[in-house]
């Protein structure tokens, strides 16, 4: 008799703990001692407002989840969010000629940070996703600084670096039907 009064409660207490399910794009792969990682799922409604294309208009959120791995030079723990880079995406359906292309944002979600964009697909099909991963701008902004003195400085940014991911889009199914 106890239970059914427990039912209400554990469903607002284990709402919060819901994920969107996300689909592996390939396998993770390394570069510049990062381990980069690639999956996609519904779209997403983000914050500020305009910083990518509404959920609305989308069919998907591609994302990058970028760690540094043991042997990173630029000080990283392993394991850490590596941010400030630039990731830019070319996606491409394999039977037709229509390039999608962008760039990915830094973003935080329930899961913890990671790049991201919404994008409109070409329809259910084989794709395959270039991430260009670049270092952080060492431009006119300074965006990111790294110390380079003998005592406290860490190895010259990796090489941009250009990995490639092959996957089956049929479609992520009615948002909040996981």
């Amino acid at each position: 008799m106890h239970l059914f009064k427990l039912i209400p409660f554990c469903l607002l207490t284990c709402a919060g703990t819901l994920h969107a399910a996300e689909y592996p794009i390939g396998a993770p792969q390394h570069c510049g001692g990062m381990e980069v990682g690639a999956v996609y799922l519904q779209p997403i409604e983000m914050e500020p407002a305009g910083m990518m294309r509404p959920a609305a208009e989308s069919d998907v959120h591609l994302e990058a989840d970028i760690s540094a791995l043991e042997d990173n030079r630029n000080g990283f723990q392993e394991g850490s969010f590596v941010p400030y880079l630039r990731i830019a995406y070319h996606l491409q359906r394999d039977d037709s000629e229509q390039l999608i292309s962008g760039d990915f944002h830094a973003m935080v979600a329930s899961d913890g940070p990671h790049y991201g964009d919404n994008v409109k697909l070409d329809g259910p099909g084989r794709y395959q996703l270039t991430l260009q991963v670049s270092p952080p701008d060492t431009g006119h902004d300074h965006s990111f600084g790294r110390h380079t003195d003998r005592e406290t400085g860490v190895a010259p940014w990796f090489q941009p670096c250009e990995l490639t991911y092959s996957f089956v889009y049929a479609g992520t199914g009615k948002k909040g039907g996981y």
